[in-house]
């Protein structure tokens, strides 16, 4: 029987690289295409998107602009997904544990930012971030700023059935209703707010995965964590992209 799920993923995935090849040859200054890797681009993000209003899981409110000065880290994700985004917060972990060994971690801030807006409020995300230890900024939006963000920095989401039976929500203990497919991989831009470098990857991740990231991954994430999608970045992956827009070498990630 084909799995739906992966089907959809799939051509999300494919859809996703397709634009990645498309922008990153009308963009491109420096570097070569590699589906691993990424694309390095020279891409000044206008104030209209920097702007963008965000609110954190503190409820505050924050924009990209928030954040001049500092590389950011650009990941789509939600907290409700139990296939992916588990293993891309592992890499984030591992991403910013070499961060603090490097005494960099001040000059970058990663940022999730949430693709089911309509479920992730601030007092989900501050749950999400409480039960599996994410210190970095998880932020949501409007469903429209969601639509514009996504448009310019080319990733791709939609609302989906959910499976049946449906998966239980963490929080609420009740059946969700719906689901969101999205695709993978990260967007830099660094502290001049020029975007730098771009990946449309499924996250490939090595090591040890915290036990309470475990326990948010199903039957498909298990077999992901097992057998990557390809293409596939990994926490190397994003601090090599990093060390190219700070102009220095990072540790790999252990």
């Amino acid at each position: 029987m084909v799995d739906r799920g992966q089907v959809r993923r799939a051509l999300l995935v494919i859809s996703t690289m397709v634009s990645v090849i498309i922008f990153a040859l009308g963009t491109a200054s420096a570097g070569a295409l590699s589906p691993s890797a990424g694309v390095q681009i020279n891409r000044p993000v206008p104030t209209s998107i920097q702007d963008i209003p965000l609110t954190n899981q503190l409820d505050q409110p924050v924009s990209l602009s928030t954040w001049s000065g500092k590389t950011v880290v650009l990941v789509p994700f939600l907290t409700l997904c139990s296939d992916i985004c588990p293993l891309t917060t592992g890499i984030l972990y591992q991403v910013q544990r070499a961060l603090n060994k490097d005494h960099a971690s001040s000059q970058v801030e990663i940022v999730e930012l949430t693709v089911d807006p309509g479920r992730d409020d601030p007092a989900r995300l501050a749950a999400y971030a409480n039960l599996t230890g994410a210190t970095w900024q998880l932020v949501t939006e409007t469903p429209t700023d969601l639509a514009t963000l996504a448009k310019f920095f080319g990733f791709s989401y939609q609302k989906v059935p959910e499976d049946n039976p449906p998966d239980i929500d963490w929080l609420t203990g009740k059946p969700l209703t719906y689901d969101i497919d999205h695709s993978d991989g990260f967007v830099i831009i660094d502290s001049k707010g020029v975007e730098r470098f771009v990946n449309g990857a499924a996250p490939d991740f090595k090591g040890r995965l915290n036990p309470k990231l475990e326990k948010f991954l199903s039957p498909l994430g298990h077999q992901h964590q097992e057998h990557p999608p390809k293409p596939s970045y990994t926490a190397s992956t994003v601090l090599g992209a990093l060390g190219l827009s700070l102009h220095r070498n990072l540790a790999a990630a252990g």
